[in-house]
Parts: structure tokens; C-alpha cells; sequence
């Protein structure tokens, strides 16, 4: 017989007594499979009931529950079940009378409650608001998602979207579970179609949605909480939105506030005023930028006039100019040998050293006139010297290890 699901009747009970206790398996982890139980299986997008089960005078720990959809066994899976059962002198199986007394994990599943609620109700809004349905739904133990079956949602219908969900909680409304007979879950408007075709239980939102669903719920919308969309984001060119309720709502926004908190401390301002200290900052960062930029491309000028100055063109006709620069970044390194190679006969080796490791990063680039293959020349020293690197003939750019030699590599 498939065991009976306590948690239909009464979802807030915490704990439940049952006998006709069998050792079993399942995931190829040890189990525990009851005649009846409170704990609800992982099943539908919402995670399952953790708690304990005391028997033979031992408490073992529940640390997840699984069905077997072929028997409608419900397992609750106990990692350290045989340790248990030799401590108790109970060998490897229950006695077949074992008085078995379950207890859950109350906060949890009040928690998932809230949120499984709340998704059915904030999936009914999207749906009547932005004409977005539920493709899926994922409720996490930190984070809940709905992905929907459209690529993007306007942020007006988002918020339009929460506000009606709130506005039903603060109603107060009934929720309850249904088993309809087959003529009466005809005439119903349900949100999605079942995934069974007996035995199918509807949760009925009061005059707000029904859908059919398997899970825990709250009673009542005024035990959800107050209900947040936190997010969205592009998944599989769909939208997927994360929201919390009751208790994670509350969680997140003071950590937020604690965030916002910190930054109108640092900005010595009121915390709504931080954007207005944020947009004032980029503005002088902007202005800062374009000052560097222009004093970057002076002092760019400036060296490499004096280089090329001092370093006339080859007789050859290929010049080979080694510059190596403390506390250059890679940005500058490109600047100037992009400059150095202006000149058609230059051939560029510029560096500079990294403070932390002492690697050498290093840009090579050559003028027209040569046709020195500077990504081969990176490739080949990298591999004899210890390195990385490679590029086009006309420029390259990488790394090589600390203590190379370069004035010397640049000869090769």
C-alpha cells in the first residue's frame, strides 16, 4: 500500500506516530518506509521535510525524503541508519510492531509553505497582468524561481504584479486543498492542466487561483508574509524572476538595508541619497578618466619621441627596440609600442615587470617596413623561457617569467 500522506490533512501538525516501520533503500541510501507520515517528499519544485524519527529508543536524523512513484512508497532517508539500529541491538531490520514517532522540521516547512503559496499566487498574477505563464518553478532553500514563457516582462507589470499578490495576502483569504470529482474539475478554470488523471487535488486560493498541486500550503493568505520579487534574469532565452515570502522577504530586505546601510555611511549621506552620491562619483570618475587618457597619451608621445630619438633607424633596414618600464599596465605597454611602431623599420619589445610575481608583461608590435612575425617570436620564446602568449604577425601580447632576458630574446 502507498503510505499515507499525513501532511494532506494537516499541514501545520510537527508530529505524528505510525507503526508497520520497514528497513529499505532508495538512491542507494538507506531508508525508512512508514504505513503513514508528516514528512512531505521532494516532489514538484519544493524541497522535502527534514526531522527525526524516534524508534527503538534512538532519534535518527531525517536528512531528506524521496517517493517512488511505481509504489508510492515514501522514504525517508537516514544516512546512519545501520549505527542506529546496532546500537539499539535492533540488528539490520525494524521489528515488525515498531511504534515509530516522527517529527519535523517545523520552521522549514512552515517556510516552504509560504513560498509554495506564494509562488501559486504570484504565478496566477504574472499570468493576469502580464499575460506571462509559468513555465516552471523552483523552490530552493534559499532561493525561489518562476520561469516564464516569455522572453522579458515590463518592470510596471512586475510591480503590478506583487502589489495584487500582497493585496491578497493582507485579505486574509482561504486556501484550501480540493479533490473534485471528474465532472467537477471539468467546469474548473485551473491555471495549468494536471500532470495526473486520478486522484488529482486542487488548491483553491479564495477567489483567486486554482491549480493543481501535491505540496504544502498555508491555510490562509495571511500566513504567507509579505511577498517579494528579489529579481530576473535571461535563462534559455526565457525570463526566470526570484522571489521571497514570509520570512526570507523580511531577510532579505534588511540585508539589503544593511548593504545601503554601509555605502550612505560611506558616502556621509541619507540612505535614498546614495544614488545621487553614486551618479556624482561616476561623473568625477568620468572626468578623471578622460584626464588620465589625455596625460597617458602625452606621456606616450613624450617617451617614445625620445626613444626613436635615441635609437636611429638600423643600417639593416629593421630596427629592434627593447623598452622595459616599471608599473606599466597592459593598456600603456600597448600604447606605446603601437607608437614605437609608427616608425615602418621598428620592431617594439615593450615590458613591464608585475610587482607580485615579477613576470614580464610583455606587447610586441612592428612597423610596416619588417616583416618580423611578432606572435611567432611570442610563442616560440614563451616556450623556451616558460610563458604564455601569441598574436598576429603585426602584434602579440603576453607573459613571460620572471628574470627573462629579454634584451637578449629580442636578438633571436
Amino acid at each position: 500500500m502507498p503510505t499515507e500522506k499525513l501532511y494532506w490533512e494537516d499541514p501545520f501538525a510537527s508530529s505524528f506516530e505510525a507503526s508497520r516501520a520497514r528497513v529499505a533503500s532508495f538512491g542507494g541510501g538507506p531508508s525508512v518506509v512508514l504505513e503513514r507520515t508528516l514528512f512531505y517528499p521532494e516532489a514538484g519544485g519544493q524541497l522535502a521535510d527534514t526531522g527525526t524519527l524516534h524508534v527503538g529508543g534512538r532519534d535518527l536524523q531525517v536528512t531528506d525524503v524521496q517517493i517512488d512513484d511505481a509504489t508510492g512508497d515514501i522514504h525517508h532517508l537516514v544516512p546512519d541508519l545501520a549505527a542506529a539500529l546496532a546500537e539499539a541491538g535492533m540488528g539490520a531490520e525494524l521489528p515488525a510492531d515498531a511504534a515509530v514517532r516522527g517529527t519535523i522540521d517545523v520552521a522549514r516547512r512552515r517556510d516552504h509553505m509560504a513560498q509554495h503559496t506564494a509562488q501559486h499566487m504570484l504565478s496566477r498574477a504574472l499570468a493576469d497582468v502580464a499575460r506571462a505563464e509559468t513555465v516552471s518553478a523552483r523552490l530552493g532553500a534559499t532561493s525561489c524561481t518562476i520561469d516564464l514563457g516569455l522572453a522579458d516582462v515590463h518592470e510596471h507589470d512586475l510591480a503590478q504584479a506583487e502589489d495584487l499578490v500582497n493585496a491578497v495576502v493582507m485579505d486574509d483569504r482561504l486556501v484550501r486543498a480540493l479533490f473534485p470529482t471528474a465532472a467537477e474539475l471539468a467546469g474548473m478554470k485551473l491555471r495549468r492542466e494536471p500532470k495526473v488523471q486520478t486522484n488529482v487535488r486542487i488548491i483553491d486560493v479564495e477567489g483567486f487561483d486554482l491549480s493543481p498541486c501535491g505540496g504544502t500550503h498555508c491555510t490562509r493568505t495571511g500566513q504567507i508574509g509579505a511577498v517579494r520579487i528579489a529579481g530576473t534574469e535571461r535563462y534559455k532565452g526565457k525570463l526566470r524572476l526570484s522571489f521571497h515570502a514570509g520570512r526570507r522577504s523580511l531577510q532579505d530586505a534588511r540585508a539589503k538595508l544593511e548593504v545601503l546601510g554601509a555605502l550612505a555611511q560611506d558616502f556621509t549621506c541619507g540612505p535614498l541619497d546614495v544614488p545621487t552620491a553614486v551618479a556624482k562619483l561616476r561623473a568625477e570618475l568620468r572626468a578623471r578618466l578622460e584626464a588620465l587618457s589625455m596625460a597617458r597619451g602625452e606621456l606616450v608621445e613624450l617617451v617614445a619621441q625620445q626613444f626613436l630619438a635615441a635609437h636611429p633607424p638600423d643600417p639593416g633596414g629593421e630596427t629592434r627596440l627593447v623598452l622595459v618600464r616599471e608599473k606599466d599596465d597592459v593598456t600603456m605597454l600597448r600604447n606605446l609600442a603601437g607608437r614605437l611602431a609608427a616608425r615602418a623599420d621598428v620592431v617594439a619589445f615593450c615590458a613591464s615587470p608585475d610587482p607580485a610575481t615579477g613576470e614580464l608583461a610583455i606587447v610586441v608590435q612592428r612597423g610596416s617596413a619588417t616583416p618580423f612575425d611578432c606572435g611567432g617570436w611570442l610563442r616560440a620564446a614563451a616556450a623556451a623561457q616558460g610563458g604564455r602568449g601569441g598574436g598576429r604577425p603585426e602584434r602579440a601580447e603576453g607573459r613571460l617569467l620572471a628574470g627573462s632576458d629579454l634584451a637578449a630574446l629580442s636578438r633571436v
